[in-house]
């Protein structure tokens, strides 16, 4: 005779008591997994620097100079002067990153942000479209760092077009306006103005290029450029260009500052301009507030990450290192001059 046994299913106790035990592995694997997926990212992140300081040596290789950042321009009459130079380091950089079909599209006759409607040519003209609207257009991932949690811009180029943004500016150094209008930093930019510094190779590079910074990276602006930072003017009482201004006491002034001004980082990385594809600074130390003072050269964007606790600063030996947030004021500004003759130690970063 053929006797039935009762199998014994889950109780809902027991079946809730495992959901709950899965629950707790994945709440403590996720962090893990995160934190996995973001080392993954801040190791693109410096890889895209380092790619960034290759192409910078084959540069040097080939003209003998560090890029230049750009152009002093302004207009005369309405005709813009040395505009057609306005282009940022990164441009000059295309031919050694594969990138030659990129710079070959380029026509150099017009400047960064020039444009062309009914025959005319005009410069940041809202509504016309961009002489150079390919290259302007054009996204490279080299340009950007994965860890970035900002959309690219999705505002338009002056009026016109979704422009390539960038993650990676290079390094101005400190405040021009107290040295005479010549960058501190490794860039130096194209005649045009009569306080522009000369050009810059490595033998300018006094305090060695182990310690000095060429790039860095700032987190872009949100779609449509419109986060706002603080606007402030320098401590300067002898005004711009003339010496005696103090960087320290304008960082101090800038995480004061109240008034706010529309935040333009990594906006297209074709100009050259502080804060769009152009440089940054080394008055405030990493991930601060930034701010600006009117003019496109000169303002405190410093270097900005969403990596935890610092910045990827990519130097112009080629190395890159991770600048943690902390770092002292002197040592900071030290790492973003080329000729200050400060003595610091890799121990100090």
């Amino acid at each position: 005779m053929f006797v039935r046994k009762d199998r014994r299913g889950f109780t809902l106790i027991e079946l809730l008591v495992v959901i709950a035990i899965i629950g707790v592995l994945i709440a403590l694997l996720l962090p893990a997994v995160q934190a996995a997926r973001e080392a993954a990212r801040r190791s693109q992140c410096s890889n895209n620097l380092k790619q960034l300081g290759l192409a910078l040596h084959n540069y040097i290789d080939s003209n003998g100079c560090i890029p230049p950042g750009g152009a002093w321009w302004g207009s005369v009459g309405g005709v813009y002067t040395n505009a057609v130079q306005t282009y940022s380091e990164k441009v000059r950089l295309l031919p050694f990153m594969e990138q030659q079909p990129l710079y070959n599209a380029i026509n150099f006759m017009w400047a960064s942000s020039s444009y062309k409607t009914d025959s005319r040519i005009f410069n940041d003209h809202l509504g016309a479209k961009p002489i150079n609207a390919t290259v302007t257009a054009t996204k490279l991932t080299t340009f950007l760092c994965p860890s970035d949690p900002n959309p690219e811009n999705t505002g338009t180029f002056y009026g016109a077009m979704t422009g390539g943004t960038t993650n990676y500016p290079n390094n101005n150094g400190t405040e021009r306006c107290y040295s005479g209008c010549y960058p501190t930093g490794p860039t130096w930019f194209l005649g045009g103005h009569n306080t522009i510094g000369n050009v810059v190779t490595l033998a300018s590079v006094v305090d060695g290029t182990h310690a000095t910074a060429a790039f860095s990276e700032w987190v872009k602006g949100t779609a449509g450029r419109n986060v706002l930072g603080p606007n402030m003017t320098w401590n300067n009482p002898a005004g711009c260009c003339a010496k005696g201004g103090n960087n320290q006491a304008d960082a101090q002034s800038c995480q004061q500052a109240t008034s706010t001004q529309w935040d333009y980082r990594g906006e297209y990385w074709v100009v050259g301009e502080c804060g769009r594809g152009g440089g940054y600074h080394h008055i405030t130390t990493p991930n601060k507030k930034a701010c600006n003072a009117g003019s496109p050269w000169d303002a405190q964007v410093g270097p900005s990450s969403a990596h935890s606790g610092g910045v990827n600063i990519g130097f112009l030996d080629g190395t890159v290192k991770f600048i943690k947030d902390s770092v002292a004021y002197n040592v900071w500004t030290a790492l973003g001059t080329m000729n200050g003759g400060e003595v610091i130690s890799e121990s100090d970063y």
